[in-house]
């Protein structure tokens, strides 16, 4: 009998959810066939089947958040006994084999035995909108989990969404006595205007506010619509405040000629080269020549990397992703199309694997598609810098005393001042702005 266990998508994982299943119990499954799909922080992951056989029993229905390593399913022969499920938090005994020769169970490695009553309740927890862990959380904090707004697939809510709703309701003033009316009878505080000292909510304020609406707070926009945060909406917010806070940015902005990089395109119908690739390749090249850009802060010392890992910022609807392009220094341009065609593609379907949107080392940040001349970005941490890339437009340029009209593409380097000079953020964008013009790659 073969383990499937849900699988460590990446050092920054620890715990993922089951979204689906795709297949049954009985059904019979080769190994690589796509057996689940996990839910973690920034996408939703198909993991393939590691083994060969009758998948016999599921183990971790569908909707259930585990730590990463969990068993979650046994595959083995139609007819080979099940082991004692209990030793995975299961009821109910295996199945016997048909043959009337006793088959001893195969040895398990297990943590720990998980004790009947939490195994009932894991059973139990495919039919519920909590997570096990949220509601362990709520109980501990004293919260109706009813009154918190789910983020997880479907409108589950998760541990996240109990620290979240926690956190702003542990900020509404309130009488103690207004805070049990308030679990008992099902009512948010945050919705009630408090009209006790200093406005805080007292019994009659929480028993009124079934009554009718209670009136607007100071400030509060009046049929406005709160939207939960989602995880990666929360990890964007949390990572850009840090990177803005800690790194003091600076901006450098270069107008750069794209005729030749035009033409470039033009040659390139065979793998259709975009203005994107064409921008992320040439930064490749420069920062082959300035190693002190593709740098982190440590501290305590600056890390020259050797490796240029680019991240290319990505727009989902949830939110921002960066696809990160392994050892850009080694690509052809070619190669490193495909390598933008084929990040893009998962990021758009959600199936990037965790380890493809971390590690990167330099990032690029493209609004041109949206029709924005210019704009600075905040730097993705921990890079030392971000260029963001405007759209490039047809405008009248002097050259050699004459009136032309040029493709001007401007790009601006958002750099930390901690590890990069502005002398050297200047030469880097001037080299940056003669390869694109050069575009002699």
């Amino acid at each position: 009998m073969q383990e499937i266990v849900l699988p460590k998508m990446g050092n920054s994982v620890e715990e993922a959810e089951i979204v689906k299943w795709f297949k049954n119990e009985g059904d019979p499954v080769r190994e690589g066939d796509p057996l689940f799909s996990i839910q973690t922080d920034k996408a939703e992951v198909e993991c393939e089947s590691t083994a060969s056989g009758v998948l016999r029993k599921i183990l971790v229905p569908a909707g259930v958040e585990k730590p990463v390593l969990t068993v979650v399913a046994l595959i083995g022969a139609a007819d080979e006994a099940l082991p004692d499920l209990s030793a995975y938090g299961v009821s109910g005994g295996g199945a016997a084999a048909p043959a009337p020769v006793a088959v001893p169970a195969p040895a398990v490695v297990v943590a720990a035995p998980v004790a009947a009553p939490v195994a009932a309740a894991v059973a139990a927890a495919s039919d519920s909108p909590v997570s096990p862990r949220a509601r362990k959380l709520a109980a501990e904090k004293g919260i109706d989990v009813a009154l918190v707004p789910g983020t997880g697939v479907g409108g589950r809510v998760l541990s996240e969404d109990v620290e979240a709703y926690a956190a702003t309701v542990g900020s509404v003033k309130a009488t103690p006595v207004a805070r049990r009316v308030a679990e008992n009878a099902g009512v948010d505080l945050r919705g009630v205007q408090g009209t006790g000292i200093g406005g805080k909510v007292t019994k009659d304020d929480v028993l009124g506010a079934g009554k009718a609406p209670a009136a607007p707070a100071q400030g509060e926009t009046v049929g406005a619509k709160r939207i939960p945060l989602t995880p990666m909406r929360r990890i964007i917010a949390t990572r850009m405040c840090e990177s803005k806070f800690a790194a003091p940015h600076y901006y450098v902005t270069v107008e750069v000629d794209m005729s030749g990089a035009k033409a470039l395109r033009a040659r390139t119908k065979a793998f259709k080269a975009s203005y994107n690739d064409i921008v992320l390749y040439a930064t490749a090249k420069a920062l082959r020549e300035f190693p002190q850009v593709n740098a982190r802060w440590c501290g305590d010392a600056v890390e020259l990397v050797e490796d240029i890992n680019l991240g290319m910022a990505t727009a989902l609807p949830s939110g921002l992703i960066v696809p990160v392009i392994r050892k850009a220094q080694t690509l052809s341009l070619e190669g490193l199309c495909a390598a933008t065609k084929e990040l893009a593609a998962k990021a758009q379907t959600g199936k990037l694997l965790p380890d493809e949107y971390a590690g990167n080392t330099f990032t690029v940040s493209n609004l041109g598609a949206y029709g924005v001349d210019h704009f600075t970005a905040i730097i993705n941490q921990p890079d030392s810098a971000i260029i963001a890339v405007g759209q490039m437009k047809d405008r009248v340029v002097v050259i050699d005393g004459g009136i032309q009209i040029r493709p001007i593409m401007k790009l601006t380097i958002s750099s930390d001042h901690r590890v990069i000079d502005g002398s050297v953020a200047g030469q880097f964008m001037g080299r940056l702005k003669a390869i694109l013009e050069e575009a002699a790659f």
